[in-house]
C-alpha cells in the first residue's frame, strides 16, 4: 500500500513539474515574440522615414557593411504585422512572416524576413525569403 501511495504521489510530482516547465517555456515564447514584434516594427518605420542609420543599427554587426543594399527590399517586404502575420523562431534565429499565402489549399506560406539574436537582441541579417 505505501508503495503505491509513493507512485502516486511521484507520478504527481512530475506531472506538476512538467506542466509547470511548459508554462514557462510558452510565457518564455511569448515575450521573445513580443520582442521581435517590436524590433521588426522599429525597422518598418525607421524604413519608412528613410532613418538610414537607425535602420544600419537594427542590423546584425555581421550584416550591417551591406545593410544599405537591403533597404529597398526590406521597404518592399516589410509590411504592418496583423492577425495572419506569423513569428517562428529558435533560440537564435527567428522568420517573421508578415503576409501568410495560401498556395493551392496547401497550409500558409509567404515571404520571410530573417533575424538573429544576438547578445539578446533580436537583430536583422537582411535575408528576404520569397515564397
Amino acid at each position: 500500500m505505501c508503495g503505491t501511495r509513493a507512485i502516486v504521489i511521484v507520478a504527481l510530482a512530475l506531472a506538476i513539474l512538467t506542466a509547470s516547465r511548459f508554462v514557462c517555456s510558452y510565457q518564455s515564447g511569448r515575450r521573445e515574440e513580443a520582442r521581435i514584434r517590436i524590433r521588426y516594427e522599429q525597422m518598418r518605420l525607421a524604413l519608412a522615414s528613410a532613418d538610414t542609420n537607425t535602420a544600419r543599427a537594427l542590423f546584425a554587426p555581421d550584416f550591417r557593411g551591406g545593410a544599405h543594399r537591403r533597404f529597398g527590399m526590406l521597404e518592399t517586404f516589410a509590411k504592418p504585422l496583423g492577425p495572419q502575420s506569423s513569428v517562428r523562431f529558435s533560440t537564435s534565429r527567428a522568420r517573421v512572416c508578415p503576409e501568410r499565402l495560401w498556395h493551392y489549399r496547401v497550409p500558409p506560406g509567404g515571404h520571410t524576413i530573417e533575424m538573429v539574436k544576438v547578445d539578446g537582441q533580436w537583430l536583422f541579417t537582411g535575408s528576404i525569403h520569397i515564397d
